[in-house]
């Protein structure tokens, strides 16, 4: 079967904004505390760390080189699903994007095989999803590489979660900018558990490639956004509707919020995608935030 793109609405977590913004500062924090000589001195880890065999490293060479041709989201998913795959193998990756004030919300997320919705929802659920927890077990952690395994002992609180979930093992990790205030996070899902340690130094030698090309990505969305004549662009009644698919609603649960049919939800779905020029629901919510016709926040701002 043929590698499948899904993408996520954009997601706020609006109901835990001030404790996850202190945590996410502490752990900025907590890694800003090294001496001037720089991490090998402040870390043991530096003499052991796992190596690369001559394969492995001949992989990571090639993903790295192909990192800097990622500027568009096709783009992205044809080097998470090819040359990354090869180096970190994986069976779903969701990447988040954190603001200024702390609070994360997803951006793309990249399946090698299809997964249930119910599946994807639970993962991924504003302010309650398995997302939010491991997010905030990073953080926790001083923002160092966290890689959940059956072998771990960090793996117990998430063990019954991911066992149901079909998604045995895990791995997070992110980027914290030079503000340390914002940066990204990075969870993959059904990463290899015979090797833990590696995964942890692979998860070390890529997140710096990945966040650059996320960055990229999103910045290149915006651009294409702004090529769109925001003023009006939109009707009150698709404003509306928009904010609840940045909700994660269906068409058949705005169609019971708003009392219409859910015939007429999807019409306005379509609608809203022509205006935008988006392709599909999460694309269009990006580019609503992008021209301020909705906020992260789920607020509306004009």
């Amino acid at each position: 079967m043929s590698p499948t793109i899904e993408v996520l609405s954009f997601r706020t977590e609006t109901s835990t904004v001030p404790e996850r913004s202190r945590r996410w500062l502490e752990a900025a924090s907590r890694t800003s505390e090294a001496p001037a000589d720089g991490p090998v001195a402040r870390s043991p880890r530096s003499v052991e760390l796992p190596s690369l065999n001559q394969i492995e490293q001949l992989r990571f060479l090639r993903a790295i080189a192909s990192a800097v041709e990622v500027r568009k989201r096709n783009q992205l998913f044809r080097w998470i699903e090819g040359e990354f795959q090869t180096v970190l193998p994986h069976r779903l990756m969701v990447c988040t994007l954190v603001d200024s004030e702390g609070r994360p919300f997803v951006i793309d997320r990249f399946s090698s095989s299809p997964i249930p919705n119910e599946v994807l929802q639970e993962i991924c659920a504003e302010g309650n999803g398995l997302i939010s927890d491991l997010g905030d077990t990073w953080l926790n952690s001083g923002a160092r590489p966290l890689v959940l395994v059956p072998s771990s002992d960090r793996y117990v609180p998430f063990s019954s979660e991911l066992g149901r979930l079909g998604l045995r093992a895990c791995a997070v990790h992110g980027v914290l900018d030079h503000h340390r205030t914002t940066g990204s996070q990075f969870f993959f899902f059904g990463v290899p558990t015979d090797r833990p340690a590696h995964v942890s130094y692979l998860l070390e030698l890529l997140t710096p490639y990945l966040h650059t090309a996320l960055i990229r990505v999103s910045a290149s969305d915006q651009d294409g956004a702004s090529e769109v004549a925001a003023p009006a662009l939109l009707s009150e009644r698709e404003v509306g509707i928009l904010q609840q698919v940045q909700h994660g609603k269906n068409n058949v649960e705005i169609a019971e919020l708003l009392g219409i049919s859910p015939l007429t939800v999807k019409n306005h779905v379509q609608r809203i995608l022509r205006k935008l020029g988006a392709n599909n629901r999460a694309q269009a919510v990006g580019k609503a935030i992008s021209l301020r016709i909705l906020s992260s926040s789920s607020k509306r701002l004009r």
